[in-house]
């Protein structure tokens, strides 16, 4: 009987660490992926899958439902350990704010020079007009034109706000008096008429948003984007800016803990 049971324990950690061997090769992977890759029954790997998340080894992405080691599994590359605990601390306000808003609700990363765009909450009743095919999580946002880029660059001197300006070749005066004016209303919000991202959406959005800050670094931002069809920028931000920054403060205490 204890061999049997001794037995069974080591398969069973045998198949978790290939699991997360294979995660760790792969960054991310679905389900179906690691049943192929691992040859052992579905039901068999979201069991494991699950005991993994339990266990804080696993996250599985809110927009696209793949898994990734989490951020403290990570060694060697700083920066991404960084994102990965942004995404994973922020996903459950993420998830709040997106179903309370009814709006999708989108976090971002600032290297310093770059905004990738990490995670994406779809509410349900935005999830028909969000084809699996067009989420942006992966993408590089323009910082310029983003709700969330501008959101950044308002916490920025006006010099280095310049310096990424010239690095991009943008000289639109129009477009940095817009950036300051965003600074002082205290939100980005998105340029209007240009897309941001290199992937396109089958419609029009708007878009708010605001900067996230860790340990007083600029880490990020948090928006609220919208079909253009659904409601004028001035009406959600009466409705729903103040749950916005209440969800950026969850995130940073969250972040600081």
């Amino acid at each position: 009987m204890g061999t049997t049971t001794d037995s069974g324990g080591v398969r069973s950690v045998e198949r978790a660490l290939a699991i997360v061997d294979l995660l760790g090769e792969h960054q991310a992977l679905g389900l179906e992926e690691l049943h192929y890759l691992t040859a052992l029954p579905k039901a068999t790997v979201s069991r494991m899958l699950a005991t993994l998340q339990e266990q804080g080894w696993v996250y599985r992405g809110l927009s696209d439902r793949r898994y990734r080691l989490c951020a403290r599994r990570l060694f060697g590359d700083r920066q991404l350990r960084l994102k990965r605990r942004l995404v994973e601390h922020a996903a459950p306000w993420l998830l709040e704010l997106s179903e309370r808003t009814g709006l999708v609700a989108d976090l971002s990363c600032f290297d310093g020079e770059r905004l990738e765009v990490m995670e994406s909450a779809i509410p349900l009743v935005l999830r028909k007009r969000y084809p699996n095919n067009c989420q942006i999580v992966g993408h590089h946002a323009s910082l310029f034109h983003s709700a969330m880029g501008r959101a950044c660059l308002g916490e920025m001197h006006s010099d280095e706000v310049q310096r990424l300006a010239s690095h991009q070749q943008l000289g639109d005066e129009t477009l940095l008096r817009d950036i300051e004016d965003d600074a002082h209303k205290g939100f980005g919000q998105r340029t209007e008429g240009h897309w941001e991202y290199p992937v396109r959406l089958p419609f029009l959005i708007r878009a708010i948003a605001l900067p996230v800050r860790v340990e007083g670094r600029l880490a990020g931002s948090i928006a609220l984007h919208w079909p253009e069809d659904q409601a004028p920028v001035e009406r959600v931000l009466s409705l729903h800016l103040q749950r916005l920054a209440a969800t950026v403060g969850q995130v940073q205490q969250a972040l600081e803990a």
